[in-house]
């Protein structure tokens, strides 16, 4: 195995992950819920945990703040992470994943994060490119805290590029929208996010949002995840759909974090974006067998991965108009 360029993962609004479970939700009694499990989480966080697990390296950039931030911090430590933590004031988010029994559904409730100044987003971009290796991955994961400014993300994609580093997006909503600003050199989301982002009718389509996203030159590449049906995975070269094996779901919070930290470790390690988007893919199959806000795990990973098919998808001119 060859040498591995560095990694580095971004987690600006981290959290404490509390899962447990209950028989049924029911409105207005006392839910008599399983024994809690606490895991540090939060996008980034939870990239490089898949990354250590499949025995690669990254540094993790943590804003954490308050005895919240202290616990998670000092979890990351026992678990041997990297990490690179930044002080923020206000109290680091805790979130909930509960699921029940009767149906194998799961609710996450999820909190916003200690609100900041928008002056603290100069201090931040300062310390993080003070980590920033100049030829590192740099996964940009999950939400902005409260008060920073929208674009900050973006801001964040061009001075890592202006270094040489090549930029991993994978978030949602205002966020996602506005750092694309930044033209990310990768852009990972779902279906349904992608659907949102297009503002189309593509019915839960993969490969003609990742197509669309193409067209409209937001990132050198695109995937699009479709759940239990895979990813397309596309360049202005082609597009693929990569097939997981078929596994029994029992959470599926922690796949999206599990493919991001298999596949930027592949392509770190040198393999190309086919083989990563398998290795990925299968880190998704894997977490899915675990149970509550569970992460991939590595045997299971290398199992899955001979289990993963490619396709490669006609080069088709785009069918569905934007709204």
């Amino acid at each position: 195995m060859g040498a591995q360029r560095p990694i580095l993962t971004i987690t600006v609004n981290p959290a404490l992950d509390l899962s447990t479970h209950v028989a049924r939700l029911a409105p207005q009694i006392k839910l008599r819920c399983g024994p809690p499990r606490l895991d540090a989480g939060g996008g980034g966080v939870n990239v490089s945990r898949v990354v250590q697990e499949l025995g690669g390296d990254s540094t993790a950039f943590v804003a954490l703040g308050g005895a919240t931030g202290a616990q998670l911090q000092a979890m990351l430590a026992a678990q041997g992470l990297h990490i690179q933590a930044f002080p923020v004031p206000g109290e680091t988010r805790t979130s909930f994943t509960v699921m029940e029994d009767e149906t194998a559904r799961h609710y996450r409730f999820v909190l916003p994060g200690p609100p900041q100044q928008p002056a603290m987003a100069a201090a931040m971009m300062t310390a993080i490119l003070g980590v920033m290796p100049a030829d590192a991955f740099v996964v940009i994961s999950g939400s902005l805290l409260p008060g920073l400014p929208t674009g900050f993300y973006a801001d964040l994609a061009i001075a890592a590029r202006v270094r040489g580093a090549t930029v991993m997006l994978d978030s949602h909503g205002q966020e996602l929208r506005a750092a694309l600003a930044g033209r990310p050199g990768i852009l990972r989301l779902n279906h349904i996010e992608a659907a949102e982002l297009l503002g189309a009718a593509l019915h839960g389509d993969a490969a003609a949002s990742c197509r669309l996203l193409l067209d409209r030159d937001v990132a050198d590449m695109v995937l699009v995840a479709q759940g239990s049906d895979g990813t397309a995975i596309g360049t202005h070269q082609g597009v693929h759909w990569v097939h997981p094996p078929k596994v029994e779901v029992n959470s599926s919070v922690g796949a999206g974090d599990s493919f991001v930290g298999a596949f930027v470790l592949a392509l770190a390690r040198g393999a190309d974006r086919l083989e990563a988007c398998r290795l990925g893919t299968a880190a998704a199959a894997s977490a899915v067998l675990a149970e509550g806000t569970g992460l991939c795990e590595r045997l299971a990973t290398e199992a899955m991965y001979a289990a993963t098919t490619v396709e490669a998808l006609p080069s088709l001119a785009t069918d569905v108009e934007a709204g």
